[in-house]
């Protein structure tokens, strides 16, 4: 009898144990689907939006009525009248301040004709107004008007890794989906600092410094948050390079410290502040052999200044026509675009640094950045 007791009690203890190790297994299993890529998503995705732009265009259209009547006698030449018509189309944007403010991308609402509306992740539909865009850095501000708005972390893209993971959040084919909640794709950081050719942009956006990204991004994504694995904002989608037009992973996003800035110029001004340095170049390479002997130029890059202001804070630092500039903040001059995009990155009291070879002489100049007059 007593064997049995000492039988059924350790049958009790292993069915106590399986069922105990069975319980810490699935709760093992429940926090490894927790990834912190899933949390990431759950921080950022509520502050996702979806921006609804109208645009209004006219056609031609016969009129049916006169061409009923008419064709009873003859031959009918179609009468047109105009009529016009409400073209919709959506972009991603998501909430970065409390107060309303989301950032999207200018050529999300560069064609539109008003900007209607957001459509938040959890289905609130609300009037935006535009608080300003700029098409030269292609970042642009809304504004909505709501209580217990979610927000959007923003981070920092100085320290992104290459291969360190990133979500891109949008609303690819929003037209297509009857739901509001945003749609996610992961990747990774596939380059950092990418510099696309100015013809990209129509040589007027400022598609420098950008984030290369593998995560797709498709049509409607533009202006959605590129976000890192602790749920911050590191850029905004906005790009891609495709044979098809769908994504073959090659993404890009504006970097989130250059946006950043932007938005808070849009904010405070309602408008980007154009820079202006006063001074215009020219690739040393277009320079004719004897203009090289002539200029006393010494250098087989960089770029010569060809004019300068007077009134200039670059004339007043010392720079010269004449001067070859090979290096600007930091980085090594090849053309004369990379003097342009580098002054295009700058902002209204930034202090530029120029490495300028005159005569076979090198010597630094820096000056401060000042608005362009109106």
């Amino acid at each position: 009898m007593g064997n049995k007791k000492r039988r059924g009690s350790t049958y009790a203890f292993f069915l106590v144990l399986l069922l105990v190790c069975g319980a810490r297994a699935q709760t093992d299993i429940d926090q490894s689907r927790r990834t912190a890529i899933v949390q990431a998503i759950e921080k950022a995705a509520p502050a996702v939006v979806s921006v609804n732009v109208v645009q209004v265009r006219a056609e031609r259209v016969a009129n049916p009525v006169l061409r009923d009547f008419w064709d009873l006698f003859y031959s009918w030449e179609p009468q047109y009248r105009l009529r016009k018509r409400q073209l919709n189309s959506v972009g991603s944007g998501f909430i970065f301040d409390a107060r309303g403010y989301i950032l999207t991308n200018y050529h999300v609402i560069e064609d539109a004709d008003a900007v209607a509306s957001v459509t938040l992740a959890d289905g609130r539909v609300l009037d935006a107004e535009v608080v300003g865009a700029d098409k030269r850095t292609d970042v642009a501000v809304l504004r909505v008007k709501a209580a217990g708005l979610p927000c959007c972390s923003l981070g920092t893209s100085r320290d992104l890794l290459i291969g360190e993971w990133v979500i891109a959040v949008g609303n690819p084919f929003g037209t297509l989906m009857k739901d509001p909640q945003p749609t996610v794709s992961v990747g990774v950081v596939s380059a950092n600092h990418r510099r696309i050719s100015p013809s990209v942009g129509e040589g007027e956006r400022l598609y420098q410094d950008m984030i290369q990204t593998d995560a797709a991004i498709n049509p409607g994504n533009s202006g959605g948050p590129l976000v890192n694995a602790k749920g911050e904002v590191v850029g905004v989608n906005t790009m891609i390079f495709s044979p098809s037009g769908g994504s073959v992973g090659l993404g890009f996003a504006l970097p989130i410290d250059r946006v950043r800035r932007v938005a808070d110029e849009l904010i405070q001004h309602g408008r980007r502040r154009d820079p202006w340095a006063g001074f215009k170049v020219e690739d040393v390479g277009n320079l004719r052999p004897d203009f090289h002997e002539q200029l006393g130029v010494q250098t087989e890059t960089g770029s010569i200044v060809v004019n300068i202001l007077t009134t200039s804070p670059a004339y007043e630092a010392g720079l010269r026509p004449g001067d070859v500039i090979v290096r600007i903040n930091g980085e090594a001059v090849t053309s004369s675009s990379d003097i342009d995009f580098a002054l295009w990155n700058m902002f209204v009291g930034d202090t530029a640094t120029l490495v300028i070879n005159r005569r076979g002489a090198e010597r630094t100049l820096r000056f401060p950045i000042v608005e362009l007059s109106r």
